[in-house]
């Protein structure tokens, strides 16, 4: 139970990190006069909601007596159990809601958001991995997600800088990556059934939107 909190905590500060490292100096974010303590404070709901929905999904993919009552739906400590899927679009989802509600620029807190999500994979897997050796399945998450995150560090996150990548191409961008590299993962690895998965239903629309927008607003929109 000590070592879960531990790197949850771990995680969620170099996320925080990252994400402070992004926008102290954005000048989108200052012209609109959002400060950096808005970002943490909003980081901080959509981590709650994140943890909350990749609860949910988690108990609702594999369910157990023991998570149907109200210890064990919120105590995951003691009875863990988190859906990465589950924290990655229900954070997303909040996310574009509150930046609507507060007229945020949607696609610039996407971006931040989700490189900052992004740095923390590699730590969380490496941590699982270490106390379950010899599984294939993060291993080879581990490496993808490490280069996935050198990717997005030395060759989108300049691209954007320079004006080259529309605004919300990175976090719609990772999420057709994340998408489809899990829900390869949950097939063909893990042994898991399409039908039988609900991860991987929320997974499959989830692509496919994700896909669409960002032809939509990288391709069809330069166009325009």
């Amino acid at each position: 139970m000590q070592f879960f909190i531990f790197v949850l905590l771990f995680c969620f500060f170099i996320f925080l990190f990252t994400l402070y490292e992004l926008s102290q100096d954005d000048f989108i974010f200052i012209r609109k006069g959002i400060s950096v303590e808005t970002i943490f404070n909003t980081a901080f709901l959509v981590a709650i909601v994140s943890l909350f929905a990749a609860r949910f999904l988690y108990i609702f993919s594999y369910p157990q007596p023991i998570f149907f009552t109200i210890l064990g739906s919120f105590l995951f400590p003691y009875f863990p159990g988190l859906s990465i899927v589950g924290s990655v679009f229900g954070g997303t989802i909040f996310l574009t809601l509150y930046c609507l509600y507060k007229k945020f620029p949607i696609g610039r807190m996407l971006d931040f958001f989700s490189i900052s999500f992004l740095s923390t994979l590699p730590l969380g897997f490496l941590f699982v991995f270490l106390i379950n050796q010899g599984n294939n399945f993060l291993l080879l998450s581990l490496v993808f997600y490490i280069l996935f995150l050198i990717f997005a560090i030395f060759v989108l996150l300049p691209l954007a800088t320079k004006g080259k990548m529309r605004d919300g191409g990175i976090g719609l961008l990772f999420l057709v990556v994340f998408s489809a590299f899990t829900f390869i993962i949950n097939i063909f690895m893990a042994n898991l059934k399409f039908v039988y998965s609900l991860e991987n239903i929320v997974l499959f629309p989830g692509l496919i939107l994700s896909l669409v927008l960002f032809i939509r607003k990288q391709l069809i929109g330069k166009r325009g």
